[in-house]
């Protein structure tokens, strides 16, 4: 993995470093060779200094052993033991619906396979998820067919109930509601980055995206528009520069 990564970022980085080298010659009389040399030379230094960082990262995480599987089942066990009161709830109401078959994870993901939970059973499991917030991350609630058994089909109304109490306290838990024909993923909003952080981001994007982008646009206009191909450029690789500044760490 970490080889493919390095080969992919090294051939982008190569190929943005050649289409600059050509912009900046000029489209009428490109030095094609020597774009290709510049861009080779770029993707094989980027190419090499992720690989050697990637490598580096392997190894520290190997000497101290890797816990994101131990991680993955604390996660499983907390989010199991905090909805084990919606299935004594089911019971009672003569509902089959077990923490063990119901939770499990899909894809690396958290699920909840609601079944045949009534309203009022789906609006409390929601209020659970919500009380303990803390010690999840991404969710997802499938309000469909269940897989565990083909036989269970989740109440009409109990999709409506999730989304009425997500409304009123998702965002509040800092959880994005994303919605699909089947299921409701609850994905953590993430924290902003930091004034700090966010500059760093910036001058490491501005400058070669905004190079880039001129250059391209100042071509694209032609004879007698180069200036304001230039500005029109600039001012879209200085915008998408702070747009990817901006990303968010969902992590948590």
């Amino acid at each position: 993995d970490a080889l493919s990564i390095s080969i992919v970022a090294g051939s982008m980085v190569g190929t943005m470093a050649s289409f600059i080298s050509i912009f900046a010659t000029g489209l009428d009389d490109p030095d094609i060779m020597l774009s290709l040399r510049s861009g080779i030379v770029a993707g094989f230094s980027t190419a090499s200094l992720l690989l050697i960082f990637a490598l580096y990262r392997i190894r520290e995480i190997s000497s101290k052993g890797d816990s994101r599987e131990e991680r993955r089942n604390t996660e499983t066990e907390y989010l199991r033991s905090i909805l084990s009161p919606v299935e004594e709830q089911a019971q009672e109401r003569g509902i089959t619906w077990s923490v063990k078959n119901m939770i499990r994870r899909d894809r690396g993901v958290l699920l909840v396979e609601i079944a045949e939970l009534d309203p009022f059973l789906s609006s409390s499991l929601v209020e659970r998820l919500i009380q303990g917030r803390q010690g999840l991350r991404k969710v997802k609630i499938r309000t469909g067919f269940s897989e565990a058994s083909s036989t269970s089909k989740s109440d009409p109304g109990s999709r409506p109930a999730i989304l009425q109490r997500l409304k009123i306290d998702a965002e509040r838990v800092n959880w994005q509601v994303i919605q699909k024909s089947s299921s409701i993923t609850l994905r953590p909003m993430g924290e902003a980055p930091s004034p700090r952080l966010w500059a760093i981001r910036f001058g490491i994007f501005v400058i070669p995206v905004t190079l880039v982008m001129s250059l391209a646009f100042r071509d694209l206009a032609g004879n007698g528009l180069e200036q304001q191909g230039i500005i029109f450029g600039s001012a879209c690789g200085i915008i998408i520069s702070a747009l990817a500044a901006s990303f968010r760490d969902r992590t948590s």
